[in-house]
């Protein structure tokens, strides 16, 4: 297998069904009236899921995990993932998915290039090039004109 097709084809499809992630949370909202709720449901399957895949690429056992010089913001990861599927179930119903994604992935990115440009939680930092800041405005240019459209 040639990961260097793979791993980007991978992403894409990853990328192509995380659309549906906030259409369908957004229709649970509806039916439960919250997106506080509607969120929690969407972890809790999430999480039943990984504690099955997990075990079946274990061969049905626990795994010993090794906490050995874990720091307490390790453990904030999964509070950036309620914010954003909470806001995504909150906003898709008035902006359309499309247009929700634009703007949320133009967020993510602009703040890892500047996360990623100061080496902020990584080894080394990876400067803006001017390349970088280009594409980076150019998303930015994008989000705001499919916000406007």
């Amino acid at each position: 297998m040639n990961i260097a097709i793979v791993f980007p084809l991978l992403a894409f499809v990853a990328g192509a069904m995380t659309a549906y992630q906030p259409l369908i949370n957004a229709r649970l909202n509806d039916q439960l009236n919250s997106p506080i709720w509607a969120a929690f449901v969407s972890f809790v399957v999430g999480t039943i899921i990984l504690l099955f895949v997990g075990l079946f690429m274990n061969g049905g056992k626990f795994m010993s995990l090794n906490t050995e010089g874990l720091k307490w913001w390790m453990f904030t990861g999964g509070s950036f993932g309620a914010v954003f599927v909470t806001v995504a179930i909150y906003v898709v119903p008035h902006m359309g998915v499309a247009t929700m994604i634009a703007v949320m992935v133009a967020g993510q990115l602009i703040g890892a290039a500047i996360l990623s440009h100061y080496g902020i939680l990584a080894d080394q930092p990876h400067p803006i090039t001017w390349q970088k800041f280009i594409g980076l405005s150019l998303l930015a240019i994008g989000a705001i004109i499919t916000l406007k459209a």
